[in-house]
């Protein structure tokens, strides 16, 4: 062998190539919100970056012609189905998620349809298209008819979601249900209610399983029937699919969020989506914030909740507020109907969120809780003030504010006073500050890198054809027996039959006794005899 063949092949193996290991990765990732692409995107491209042979279904795709063997299948349509949707903001404290979904799934299996619709990717799931997949990926978030893909080409399927699992996934793989835990960002949208702790708790167990049924009696047969229209009547059942997953990728991390109990096939994932190195701000916003020099405050409602839905008076009351702090403001707002601002509000239609947030004058950070902007925040050592409005905000902040690194309003009852005694006292306490800066680093401290650990947990799956060793026996029981129903009816039933029986033998003891009492001189006679 030459010192050419040699070297070619030591190059190779020394190479970061994965030479003869990659893999075709089906990922669908359907839902139209940013939050959730931006967390998706830097695991598929790192995917795609290991060797991996990619198509990705998605509303936001990258576009980048530089990448090869990555195809992209884009349902960016959603969008405009997207604006025909309720405002949010007049939803909080009218539904809790329940009734949140019921509101959202015409739109959401209009969705479906349509993307099934797609041609590119009908081409793909016919019947005589040849493809092949050694890996199904798969946004698990109110998009189940989806799974039937892994049937369909008969290969094993990791789900992926942006934040935390919602409860029907968390009974489908056999995690415990926990019906009045914080990390239940399910039941957060439910109005106050009464303040009897134990009627909240009820209340909370019976919302949990009324969800749970739901989706198990109503929402997953629907989807099915949507699955089987395009891929044929011989697809699994929806629920066997969902409970079989190999794992799930769940974007948790646990300082930032409830510890919580969950089963191997739970993979923590988090702060994907965080840019190593910031882009620069655009000159004229960088220009603002470097003369900021008693600092400015940043105010943003996230993608999917924006603030031009806030109610009229809402906005003025946040107007007044900001106009006696003695810093500037950031606003970003999506129209222009603001007017008469003061002379330290600034608003602009669209922020580089991470290079504002990093920028060493910011005093606070005013958001709706939102998980990725959570992490940012964190990320950069600012302080918070939420404004919760669906899904798991309500939790995200609540967390914030038990480790002392925000506070919590209520968006539907915003006031001129409680609005700026929040941003005064959070901005001005430096308590605030350092306790976030204790928690950012809390948060880099870990074993090993997220993303590395990601990609390793898929091509796990991928070498082995699954894994059914993560699976849970728990799964497969009914729930009668995962919270020990049948335990606890058999011992009421004891309870009962025992109290009664001793009812019975009191009840006797006594009549006999009255009669004792009543004929002493009958008994004293027999005795004689």
């Amino acid at each position: 062998m030459s010192w050419r063949v040699i070297f070619i092949v030591f190059t190779l193996l020394a190479s970061d190539w994965h030479f003869g290991d990659a893999a075709r990765i089906l990922a669908v990732l359907p839902t139209a919100s940013v939050s959730h692409q931006v967390v998706f995107q830097k695991l598929m491209l790192e995917l795609n970056k290991r060797g991996h042979e990619l198509v990705v279904v998605t509303p936001n795709p990258v576009n980048d012609p530089t990448l090869k063997n990555y195809t992209e299948i884009d349902v960016s349509f959603q969008y405009s189905n997207k604006e025909a949707l309720p405002n949010t903001i007049n939803l909080r404290g009218n539904v809790d998620w329940f009734g949140l979904l019921k509101v959202f799934e015409p739109t959401l299996s209009k969705n479906a349809v349509q993307i099934f619709e797609h041609p590119e990717l009908k081409k793909l799931y016919d019947p005589n298209s040849g493809e092949e997949f050694d890996l199904i990926l798969m946004q698990m978030f109110i998009t189940p008819a989806f799974m039937s893909f892994a049937a369909r080409f008969k290969a094993p399927m990791i789900g992926i979601v942006s934040a935390s699992l919602q409860t029907s996934v968390q009974y489908a793989i056999g995690n415990p249900i926990l019906h009045s835990d914080p990390s239940n960002w399910q039941l957060d949208m439910k109005s106050p209610g009464s303040s009897w702790i134990p009627w909240r708790r009820l209340d909370n167990f019976i919302q949990s399983w009324r969800f749970i049924h739901y989706h198990r009696t109503v929402y997953l047969p629907k989807y099915q029937k949507i699955a089987e229209k395009y891929l044929g009547i011989d697809i699994p059942d929806l629920h066997d699919l969902e409970k079989n997953i190999s794992l799930i990728f769940v974007n948790q991390q646990g300082p930032i969020s409830f510890a919580r109990p969950n089963v191997p096939k739970v993979i923590e994932i988090g702060g994907f989506h965080v840019a190593d190195k910031i882009k620069p701000l655009p000159k004229d916003l960088k220009k603002v914030l470097d003369e900021a020099t008693q600092g400015f405050v940043y105010m943003s409602l996230g993608s999917n909740v924006h603030s031009k839905m806030l109610p009229e008076k809402a906005r003025k009351d946040i107007v007044t507020a900001f106009s006696k702090l003695p810093y500037k403001v950031i606003w970003k707002f999506e129209d222009d109907t603001l007017t008469n601002l003061p002379e330290n509000v600034i608003i602009l239609k669209w922020t580089p969120q991470q290079a504002v947030l990093a920028h060493p004058n910011i005093k606070v950070f005013i958001y709706q809780g939102g998980l990725q902007s959570t992490e940012e925040a964190v990320s950069n050592g600012v302080p918070l003030i939420g404004l919760p409005v669906m899904s798991d905000q309500d939790m995200n902040v609540r967390k914030m504010v038990s480790v002392g690194v925000a506070k919590m309003l209520e968006i539907t009852n915003i006031n001129e006073k409680d609005f700026f005694e929040a941003v005064r006292t959070v901005a001005g306490d430096d308590g605030y500050k350092q306790r976030m800066l204790n928690l950012r680093s809390l948060l880099e401290d870990k074993p090993y890198d997220m993303l590395e650990n990601a990609v390793w947990w898929t091509e796990h799956v991928i070498r082995h054809r699954g894994a059914p060793h993560l699976h849970s026996t728990t799964a497969d029981e009914p729930w009668y027996q995962r919270q020990d129903m049948d335990i606890i009816a058999f011992l009421s039933a004891m309870f009962v039959i025992l109290s009664i029986l001793s009812v019975f033998i009191f009840y006797k003891c006594v009549i006999l006794s009255i009669r004792l009492a009543s004929h002493p001189t009958v008994e004293k006679s027999k005795k004689r005899n």
